[in-house]
């Protein structure tokens, strides 16, 4: 992936969005709890940190890890 492209990435931005939705509603509903939903965002957390060690980054690129610990600490923030 370029790094144009990984900046241009609406379809992955909204999708990520939407999960981080969907995780809130399923919370707020009361379908799964806080902690369920923080688990899963560590587990995705620690896959993607998996693959920023073994895929080298472009300079100035935002890894998938630091969007996924931005949702974690939006999510921990609002219990």
């Amino acid at each position: 992936m370029t790094r144009s492209k990984a900046r241009l990435d609406p379809e992955g931005k909204v999708a990520l969005l939407l999960c981080e939705s969907l995780l809130h509603v399923l919370v707020e509903q009361q379908v799964i709890s806080h902690e369920a939903a923080l688990s899963a965002i560590q587990s995705v957390l620690e896959l993607t940190q998996e693959d920023a060690e073994a895929m080298p980054r472009e300079i100035g690129d935002i890894s998938p890890a630091a969007l996924i610990e931005r949702i974690a600490a939006t999510f921990a923030a609002k219990k």
